[in-house]
């Protein structure tokens, strides 16, 4: 079922559901396609509309609905990554701030990129971009990082960006990496309210928010205390089972723009969850 059919559904809902949801979620009688989530509520207004959707239309329709799911692991959860650097050939992870989950997707297309907006000029190499050289404006992404222009004695160092770890970083998932339990994992940062809506333009869902961590003072070194902040988007079409990630430090404002002027296609490449060796991966700016 897509989401015009749920939508056309929506309409023979009866009323005593929806005012039942509402009741829950305010911000749903508004007719906003934008929810503010705080975590510690987001249990309770995910349990009253799953009740009156599936009352209403079916298990099936509320998984198309719901793209997103977020809970905050325990402390001692841990989240294995195969890592063959290191002796033991795995890494294991605890103390995640947040877990992003999606609907089991059995086959995901794989996609590549192309920004129609950036706040800077596209130099011609970029180191750790997928592909890092012989870039332009016509290039086709899997991978964007601008890490490099943060660096002071780099040849393409944009002056904004000298006190940032990293500006923009775009990357792509396929929804079919997460089933049976892998998630997109905040490892550092801690999220602040989770905004999620739909971007009827792009037809995508969307999930965004600001985050934060927070490093103690090194006296010895000389290092005082001090804040990280960075914006998150996520970007997502269930359909074709895709996942874009835009984050970075230059501000949500200019992180929404990169995102709405994102050119996005298919390879013709179908990805399932036997091609990925770790369903988990991260989504710090920094981290993965």
């Amino acid at each position: 079922m897509n989401r015009e059919k749920i939508f056309d559904s929506l309409a023979d809902v009866d009323e005593k559901y929806v005012a039942e949801a509402l009741r829950y979620s305010p911000e749903a009688a508004s007719g906003s396609s934008e929810r503010i989530i705080h975590l510690k509520k987001k249990r309770i207004i995910s349990f009253a509309l799953a009740a009156a959707l599936i009352l209403a239309l079916g298990v099936a329709a509320y998984a198309v609905f719901s793209t997103y799911t977020t809970r905050v692991p325990e402390p001692e959860e841990t989240f294995r990554i195969n890592w063959e650097e290191n002796p033991s050939g795995y890494i294991e992870w605890t103390d995640a701030k947040l877990a992003v989950t999606f609907p089991d997707t059995a086959e995901s297309r794989e996609i590549e990129f192309r920004p129609g907006w950036l706040p800077y000029e596209l130099p011609q190499e970029l180191a750790g971009s997928i592909p890092c050289s012989g870039i332009g404006k016509d290039t086709w992404f899997k991978r964007l990082t601008s890490e490099a222009l943060a660096f002071s004695d780099g040849p393409y160092a944009v002056s904004a960006y000298q006190n940032m770890g990293q500006p923009l970083l775009i990357e792509s998932y396929s929804m079919s990496m997460f089933n049976d339990g892998g998630a997109l994992l905040l490892l550092y940062y801690t999220p602040g309210e989770i905004i999620e809506e739909h971007w009827d333009e792009q037809n995508v869902d969307v999930m965004r928010f600001h985050c934060t961590q927070h490093r103690d003072a090194v006296p010895d070194f000389g290092i005082p205390e001090y804040t990280l902040e960075e914006d998150i988007i996520l970007m997502s079409n269930p359909d074709a089972g895709w996942v874009v990630r835009i984050c970075g430090e230059i501000g949500m404002d200019e992180l929404v723009k990169v995102a709405k002027n994102l050119e996005i296609r298919e390879t013709g490449k179908v990805l399932s969850y036997g091609d990925f060796e770790n369903h988990y991966t991260f989504m710090d700016g920094g981290v993965g």
